[in-house]
């Protein structure tokens, strides 16, 4: 018979966590608990151990990668033991957390030893800790919150002071071993950015700098942070080890190398930890004179001047070429309009591609697309109507969401008060269970109705957003108005047989007319 599995689970926040270390001594001292705890009874001693590491993630998020990858080897039943030193190392939402240890962890006859609150599944009788645990998670929980309210407020004063928060220091720069919140340029690397602005300035695109410092043999962000012991982890590996033009973009929009610290760019969500939004650029905090710069105020002001050039320049003629609309069918280049006619542009290269018979007549290709355009937003209208109509009368006959959703708040009340009633020895174990599992599958039934519902209100929204007076100028449309043809239409594609197809800015639909 094979021996059980023991998955010891170990976490720590990141405002707990012990910086100066490559792994914290709460981790260790926790990962020492537990082994020692395991060591003491003979069962658990000749388990297997699995080690699952959570370090500087909030107990708040359950998207941790560690607990997934737990979790998932729970559900496949590798794992018939979990072991943490606390109730509040699994999580600190009492809601998630009760999911866990009320619903999952028995159903998948997995047993669960919290050491510290002297828990273990398999000693309680068929009884849990009852009220006692589900009030020492909403503590966690609340601890939790307090704790995040406190870090960000002092995050918060030192984002107002011009102090560095983030966890690694900038490509140019390292932080300082006298104040990790502040940043000393890094000689080899900062003379690599001095390097970018210069080209910038000088007028090369993105692309044509990061051809250059390939060509040079210049070590990239990453790896140049590796080469010298400072290496990030990451999801995935880095197969590609060259430099980009995003990369080189991102360097000539931070504001960091002339001496600028700006924060306050992301909101989060004080419950999850999870990022809200992007605030708007007023919304940010900048403090000017934070650090040494790498480079003078007046050269990235010259390199963005260069920069905003170049892309004013390309938006306008983006806006204004016909070109950017047709699509040849064969290749899928944009074509182009040359000698009274529109034809693919790899035909100036036949040896590329072959689509020299994509190409029509200008003034006919102008009047087909016309004519194709008239057609298909009248059509376009009358279809508009009768499913506007259709899901008007579909929707009178179907309960509302905000009803459904009133439905399923009761059934999860109801859930919830089963819970208390077996803890309360009102229901026995396998009552509590039955109850739940029946209120779950009704929850569930509803979930679905509801997620229906949400849909056809979209899309009913969706259709009531299109605007008619729109539709009803392209029906008229008699001159080739790029820009108005452009107000609904995404692109519109020349075949070598001479048929077109039409794709609309919408995405429910898309018409092909030939």
């Amino acid at each position: 018979m094979d021996r059980k599995v023991i998955a010891m689970y170990l976490r720590l926040s990141g405002e707990d966590k012990d910086i100066g270390r490559n792994e914290s001594n709460s981790i260790a001292n926790q990962r020492q608990l537990i082994l020692d705890y395991i060591q003491s009874d003979k069962t658990l001693s000749e388990c297997k151990v699995r080690e699952f590491v959570d370090d500087g993630i909030s107990g708040a998020r359950f998207d941790r990668a560690a607990f997934q990858e737990m979790i998932e080897q729970v559900q496949n039943g590798q794992i018939q033991i979990i072991i943490t030193k606390d109730y509040s190392r699994l999580g600190r939402d009492y809601l998630e957390v009760g999911k866990y240890m009320e619903c999952l962890f028995p159903l998948l006859h997995v047993r669960y030893i919290a050491v510290n609150e002297h828990y273990d599944s398999d000693n309680y009788d068929g009884k849990t800790g009852g009220m006692e645990v589900g009030i020492k998670n909403i503590i966690n929980m609340m601890y939790s919150r307090d704790a995040s309210k406190k870090v960000m407020a002092a995050r918060k004063v030192l984002t107002e002071q011009g102090k560095f928060i983030g966890s690694f220091a900038p490509y140019g720069y390292v932080k300082s071993p006298k104040d990790k919140h502040k940043l000393i340029p890094d000689p080899e690397a900062a003379e690599v950015v001095k390097r970018i602005f210069t080209l910038a300035a000088e007028g090369k695109k993105y692309k044509e700098i990061a051809r250059i410092l390939n060509e040079m043999g210049v070590e990239t962000c990453l790896d140049y942070q590796k080469s010298h012991g400072r290496e990030r982890k990451h999801g995935t590996e880095i197969k590609v080890h060259q430099w980009s033009a995003t990369t080189v973009m991102d360097i000539l929009y931070s504001q960091v190398y002339i001496g600028t610290i700006v924060n306050n760019r992301i909101e989060q969500n004080q419950r999850t930890g999870y990022k809200s939004r992007r605030k708007k650029p007023e919304e940010w905090t900048v403090v000017e004179n934070c650090h040494e710069p790498i480079i003078s105020r007046e050269l990235y002001e010259t390199a963005h001047e260069k920069l905003d050039r170049k892309s004013q320049a390309k938006k306008a003629r983006s806006g204004n070429s016909p070109a950017r609309l047709f699509l040849c069918g064969c290749c899928g280049h944009t074509l182009i309009k040359r000698h009274g006619k529109y034809k693919c542009p790899a035909n100036l290269n036949p040896a590329e591609l072959n689509c020299n018979k994509v190409r029509m007549d200008a003034e006919v290709f102008e009047n087909t697309v016309l004519t194709y355009i008239r057609v298909t937003a009248e059509s376009f209208l009358q279809d508009l109507e009768k499913k506007r109509k259709t899901q008007q009368e579909a929707q009178a006959n179907e309960p509302d969401v905000e009803v459904i959703r009133q439905k399923i708040q009761k059934l999860e009340n109801r859930r919830f008060q089963a819970y208390d009633d077996y803890t309360r020895e009102k229901l026995s174990r396998e009552e509590m269970r039955s109850l739940r599992d029946k209120l779950q599958e009704e929850i569930n039934a509803l979930n679905e109705t509801l997620a229906v519902r949400e849909k056809e209100q979209v899309e009913l929204s969706h259709v009531q957003d299109v605007s008619e007076e729109e539709l009803a100028v392209l029906v008229k449309l008699s001159d080739f108005n790029t820009e108005t043809i452009r107000m609904l239409v995404k692109n519109i594609t020349l075949y070598e047989d001479g048929n077109l197809e039409i794709v609309w800015n919408m995405d429910d639909f898309i018409w092909k007319s030939r």
